[in-house]
C-alpha cells in the first residue's frame, strides 16, 4: 500500500493520481481542510482506501477519460456528515463501497455526474443503525451523455429506535440514448420503534434507455429466526448471523484484510 501524503498537494490544493497499472493508495483524511479535490489522470486505474473521514468532509473527484477509480470507505465515528461529488469522463469508471457504522446522526450526500459517453457509476452502501441513530444517505446520478451506466445498491439494517433513510435520483437527460440506470434500496427493520425509509426516484427525459428501481423496507423474517433458534442459536445470535449475511457483501470492495476483519467485528459487536 502507498500512503498519500496530503502535504504533497500542488499549489492549487489538488491531489493528482496516476498509474500505468493498478495503483492501491491509502488516504488519511485526519486534519484535512475541505473541500479536497482529487484528479485521476487518463488511463489510470486507482484503488483508494479512505481513512478517518471527519465531520463536514467534502470530496470532489474528477475522473479523466478512460480512467478508473475505486474508493473504499469505512466510517464508525460519532456524528458525521460528508459530501462526495464525482465527475466522470469518457469510458471512465467510478466505483465505491461504503461500510457505515457511524454513531448518532449522519447526512451523506453523494452526487455522480456521468458527463461523457461510456461513463459508469457502480455504488454500494451497507449501513447499520442502532439505538437512536438517525441517518440519511442521498445518492444521485446524472446521466449527461449517451451510453452511460449506473448501478446503485443501498442496503441497511435498522434496530432499537434508530431511523435510516435512503433517497436519491437517477436522471437521464434528453439525448442520453442507450443509457442504463438501476437502483436498489433495501432496509431490514428489527424492532417496532425502528424506522426505515427508501425512496429512490427516476427522472427520464429520453426514450431509448433502460431504467429500474426497487425499494423494500421490511421486518426481519420470523421464519428465519425460528429456523436458526430451532438449531440451537439464541435469538440474538440468529439476528447477528442474519445481519452479517445481509451486510457482508460490502466486504468485496475492500482489498485490505485488516479492514475486512474490522467490518466483521463491528457488525458482530453492534449486534
Amino acid at each position: 500500500m502507498e500512503r498519500i501524503n496530503i502535504l504533497n498537494k500542488d499549489k492549487s490544493g489538488i491531489i493528482t493520481l496516476k498509474s500505468q497499472e493498478t495503483g492501491y493508495f491509502v488516504l488519511d483524511l485526519k486534519d484535512v481542510k475541505f473541500p479536497l479535490q482529487i484528479v485521476v489522470q487518463e488511463d489510470s486505474n486507482i484503488d483508494l482506501l479512505l481513512l478517518n473521514i471527519s465531520t463536514g468532509a467534502d470530496l470532489n473527484l474528477e475522473l479523466k477519460d478512460r480512467s478508473s477509480l475505486h474508493i473504499a470507505i469505512l466510517d464508525y465515528k460519532e456524528t458525521n456528515n460528508l459530501k462526495i461529488t464525482a465527475n466522470v469522463g469518457q469510458n471512465a469508471v467510478f466505483r465505491a463501497h461504503f461500510a457505515d457504522f457511524i454513531i448518532g446522526k449522519c447526512k451523506g450526500e453523494i452526487v455522480v455526474n456521468l458527463n461523457k459517453e461510456g461513463a459508469t457509476c457502480d455504488w454500494h452502501l451497507a449501513s447499520l443503525c442502532e439505538k437512536k441513530d438517525n441517518k440519511e444517505f442521498d445518492v444521485s446520478v446524472y446521466h449527461n451523455s449517451a451510453n452511460t451506466y449506473a448501478q446503485l445498491d443501498n442496503y441497511g439494517v435498522c434496530r432499537d429506535e434508530a431511523k435510516l433513510v435512503f433517497s436519491g435520483i437517477c436522471k437521464i437527460v434528453n439525448g442520453s440514448h442507450g443509457s442504463k440506470a438501476h437502483q436498489n434500496a433495501k432496509i431490514m427493520v428489527f424492532d417496532e420503534k425502528s424506522d426505515g425509509v427508501a425512496k429512490p426516484i427516476l427522472k427520464i427525459d429520453e426514450n431509448d434507455i433502460e431504467a429500474s428501481h426497487a425499494a423494500v423496507v421490511g421486518k426481519i423474517n420470523d421464519d428465519h429466526i425460528f429456523y436458526l433458534t430451532s438449531r440451537g442459536l439464541t435469538e440474538e445470535e440468529a439476528k447477528r448471523l442474519i445481519t452479517l449475511g445481509y451486510l457482508k457483501p460490502i466486504l468485496q470492495g475492500f482489498i485490505d484484510d485488516d479492514m475486512k476483519n474490522k467490518i466483521e467485528s463491528l457488525i458482530e459487536g453492534k449486534m
